[in-house]
């Protein structure tokens, strides 16, 4: 555990250089000599005090930035050092005081391949730094975990300088780190009769002790250098992990604050502070100190693992996979990391992932390993192979509880309820106390909806483990889920009256809340969680889900993103803000947030399939091909990823390829409707009207009470021409189900037959029960127009816009040519509304420009007219218009022009009679 730390006779030579860049200012030299002499006494805290006041002042002072990076060094802070030393080097320092420095730092992050580089590409070196360089290519092989490397290069060193201390305490790690007592002992007595005085040697010693279970040698050790030296940082950690060792957190917490007394954010000091809250199962501020060391430290194995520990107890799998893989990768040997990634990989339903994990130690395994190796392998769906190293597990440790509670937990991740519940009685009838097989037994019964079954396994728990608010709150859960809220309540409330920190009963009772409809109590519930735990996921996505209850978007949305941002290692807020924005259409945001999401989860299909699909729909077509084509890779067997494909591939215009993604769906899913109606569609689409009534068939003879097979038929009708038999089959599929979609399409058709009246006589009769189906009313509204019954059509049109969340550009163009022909005032502004909105619509700027000429405001109608038909020149209807204004304004020979055209390309159009008439009368 010892710190290493730089000789003060380095920190003297170095400042003695340092010197010369301060430009001979005398704050500077007055700021790095209080500084150096702070040093010198062991205040690193003064001392770092010191240079941070003297930067704040002066930012570009390499001196003490220099100098500043020396300290961060030695209390192994490597991300800090690296960051004053390169704002060094920006600011011109000389090479020779910083190159080395750099790579020290780059080591002290794990940073090896990058510190090799530079080692490899470091020239020029003087002799001393030689030695250094020796002993820092050393250090990179112990990191790597290469003891043998280790000790060639620290003998090199020692080759070039018999006495360099460095080189000598390198010997001693690696003895340490071979953990071969007698030998590191042996190297710490060589050394302290060279070097007596040497504290890292003492501590080296120490450490040895510490590691060999002799914790009183140990102790006595660490107290005989802070006797010597009360500020020597590396002992009072040292101390403070011997005290950890021996479960004596309230003197080790004593230590570590006297630690801070020294020198603060020592990443070492957070590690510890992180055990020890680890060990009292205080995962948030755990979590919280082990970040902190992996934000100096990224690659400290340690806090990789004890935060993948954390993560896989909070459910944020994907963070746990991700630190506990490097740790494995790191160390293969360590079991721990191994039993703990494959636990995770289970939870993932990844067995194969956690059986690579699992079966390299499988042979010579514990009982708990084999135990998991068989809950993956039944979970991949292997029941013999699982059963089998299960059975072993067992045999290992029949009478571990936790043994037959893993192999519940392999069974109801199986979904063999009713198997796990045997298992887990067994466990509970051991009589060990393993309440995570209480837990299990209660929640298996609520799976099954046994919920007698579950309160009596509850109320037996309470009788037990009176002191525990679990118990509780199980039984609470059981009346919840059994619909008696009077009862749920009292128990949750008994869970907080036995502890009441235990927040889970609280948003519990929130839920009670939502149950009864007392959405302010709920919030009010949830608000307090936040109070005692601001990170709290289950209490902000509580709120996310009251703001959907209480339609409230934007509440809906805050609460999402706070969630989202105070819980970066959980995808669930931000899957939930991407679905949320892709329901109100709001794709780029959607497309916005399912990329942040990616970035910060690359390797997590659901997030990938968001991405997906929200690439679809925010127009990246060929970015959500290749989205999709990487979830293919890994689930080549999923019909819904291939029916989601094709839909991409349908929206970039690739119809045989839509066409292949639906058929590959339909053949892993033959029962799969939505794909069989999307492959109708795209076979619609390429006239093949046989195979696209063939499905319309199929579905008819599967779902007979369904519309679907019938309005695909009635499609096929269409397409074919056959007006009469689409009208029939469309309303056949009416009455099988009266919907919104089901009503309009038999309206068009009938409308397409020429029966106007009939289709307006259905609409109507479907607005009277559905008065807030704006579109039905829309389409009526429309067939009225065309019917003649003007008025009625105006009625309707200003319902659905008062109604209407949103302006419609063509139903404001609509209303306002009705206003125009019924001489209404409000025509000219209602078209203006319209053009606004969509001023590149053709027949919205005939509107507006035919209203404006017709208000007398001639010329402004003539020129967007003239703007609409440059646009849109086969629009018979804005030529004939554009040249009746440029007869009226006396530009005839304009007017001519356009005429001709009119009346040649479109003789049998609705304006050609009038047209020639005016071009007759122009002499045209």
């Amino acid at each position: 555990m010892a710190l290493r730390r730089m000789s003060m006779r380095r920190v003297a030579a170095a400042l003695a250089l340092l010197v010369g860049l301060a430009g001979g200012a005398s704050v500077a030299s007055e700021a790095t000599d209080k500084a150096r002499l702070s040093i010198e006494k062991g205040d690193l805290r003064s001392a770092t005090i010191e240079l941070k006041n003297r930067l704040q002042k002066d930012p570009n002072d390499a001196a003490a930035r220099l100098l500043l990076a020396q300290i961060y060094l030695q209390v192994g802070n490597g991300a800090a050092a690296e960051k004053e030393l390169r704002s060094a080097s920006d600011l011109g320092a000389d090479a020779s005081l910083w190159r080395l420095e750099l790579i020290a730092a780059l080591i002290a992050q794990a940073k090896y391949d990058e510190a090799l580089a530079r080692l490899d590409a470091a020239a020029d070196l003087s002799a001393a730094d030689q030695v250094r360089a020796f002993i820092l290519r050393a250090d990179v092989a112990l990191g790597q975990d290469q003891p043998e490397v280790a000790r060639a290069g620290y003998r090199q060193a020692l080759a070039l300088d018999p006495n360099s201390e460095l080189a000598g305490l390198g010997l001693l790690r690696v003895a340490l780190k071979e953990g071969d007592q007698a030998a590191t002992v042996s190297a710490a007595d060589a050394f302290l009769r060279q070097f007596p005085d040497n504290p890292e040697a003492l501590l080296i010693r120490a450490e040895s002790y510490r590691i060999a279970g002799d914790n009183a040698a140990a102790l006595a050790l660490f107290e005989r250098v802070l006797a010597v030296d009360p500020r020597r940082l590396a002992a009072r950690l040292g101390r403070a992990t011997v005290l950890i060792g021996m479960q004596n957190l309230d003197e080790a917490r004593k230590e570590l604050a006297k630690a801070d007394e020294l020198q603060q954010e020592v990443p070492l000091t957070f590690y510890l502070r992180g055990v020890i809250q680890f060990q009292e199962r205080n995962w948030t501020q755990a979590g919280e100190s082990f970040d902190r060391v992996l934000s100096a430290i990224p690659g400290h194995l340690q806090s990789q693992l004890l935060l993948g520990i954390i993560r896989y107890s909070e459910g944020e799998l994907e963070i746990a996979d991700e630190y506990l893989s490097k740790v494995v990768e790191a160390t293969p040997g360590n079991l721990q990391a191994r039993k703990v990634l494959a636990a995770t990989r289970i939870k993932q339903r990844e067995p194969q992932r956690a059986i690579q994990i699992l079966e390299p130690v499988a042979q010579d395994g514990d009982p708990q390993t084999l135990a998991l190796l068989g809950s993956a392998y039944m979970l991949q769906g292997d029941q013999e192979r699982g059963q089998e190293w299960l059975n072993r597990a067992v045999e290992k440790a029949p009478d571990v509880a936790a043994l037959r509670t893993q192999l519940a937990l392999s069974l109801l991740a199986g979904g063999e309820t009713g198997k796990a519940i045997d298992a887990l009685q067994s466990a509970v009838d051991l009589g060990q106390d393993i309440l995570q097989a209480d837990v299990l037994l209660v929640l298996a019964h609520l799976k099954k909806q046994e919920y007698e079954q579950a309160l009596e396994a509850s109320k037996r728990l309470e009788q037990r483990r009176a002191e525990s608010p679990i118990p509780y709150n199980l039984t609470g859960l059981a009346y919840l889920a059994k619909g008696d809220l009077p009862s749920a309540r009292e128990r949750f409330e008994k869970a907080l009256a036995v502890d009441s920190a235990f927040l889970t009963a609280e948003t519990n009772l929130a839920r009670i809340d939502v149950a009864n409809k007392d959405f302010d109590a709920a919030a009010r519930r949830y608000d307090q969680v936040l109070k005692a735990d601001p990170k709290h996921l289950g209490a902000m996505m509580g709120l996310a889900a009251l703001a959907e209850l209480r339609n409230d978007p934007d509440a809906l949305v805050a609460a999402l993103e706070r969630a989202k941002d105070a819980s970066p290692g959980a995808a669930q807020p931000g899957l939930l803000l991407a679905r949320f924005y892709m329901t109100r259409g709001d794709y780029l945001k959607a497309l916005a947030v399912a990329s942040e999401l990616s970035a910060r989860f690359p390797d997590d299909e659901p997030v990938l399939l968001m991405l997906a699909r929200a690439q679809t729909l925010g127009g990246q077509v060929p970015n959500a091909i290749r989205s999709f084509d990487l979830l293919l890779q890994k689930n080549p067997n999923d019909p819904q990823i291939h029916y989601l494909a094709g839909g991409a591939r349908l929206k970039g215009q690739d119809q045989s390829g839509a066409q292949q993604a639906f058929r590959q769906a339909l053949a892993l899913k033959p029962d799969f409707v939505d794909a069989k109606v999307a492959l109708a569609a795209v076979l619609l689409d390429a006239a093949d009207t046989d195979a696209a009534l063939q499905i319309a068939r199929e579905l008819q003879q599967s779902f007979p009470e369904a519309a679907i097979g019938y309005r695909i038929e009635g499609s096929v009708q269409v397409a074919r021409r056959d007006l009469k038999a689409a009208v029939a089959v469309f309303t056949t599929a009416f009455a099988h189900e009266k919907t919104s979609l089901a009503a309009r399409q038999l309206a068009e058709v009938m409308s397409q037959t020429g029966d106007t009246g009939g289709a307006v006589a259905l609409l109507e009769d479907w607005v009277k029960t559905n008065p807030d189906d704006l579109d039905v009313q829309a389409m009526l509204g429309l067939l009225l127009q065309q019917t003649g019954r003007s008025q009625d059509a105006i009625a309707i049109y200003e319902s659905v816009m008062a109604k209407a969340p949103a302006k419609n550009a063509l139903l404001l163009n609509n209303l306002a040519w009705l206003y125009h022909t019924a001489g209404d005032a409000r025509a000219q502004a209602t078209a203006k509304e319209a053009y606004d909105l969509a001023p590149n619509r053709p027949e919205i700027a005939d509107t507006y420009g035919w209203i404006l000429y017709n208000a007398g405001r001639k010329e402004d109608g003539l020129s967007i007219l003239q703007q609409a038909y440059l646009a849109f020149p086969t629009q018979t209807e804005i030529g004939y218009h554009v040249a009746v204004a440029l007869e009226s304004l006396g530009r005839n020979d304009e007017a001519i022009g356009v005429l001709r055209k009119v009346v040649r390309d479109n003789p049998n159009s609705a304006q050609a009679a009038d047209a020639a008439a005016l071009l007759k009368k122009l002499g045209g």
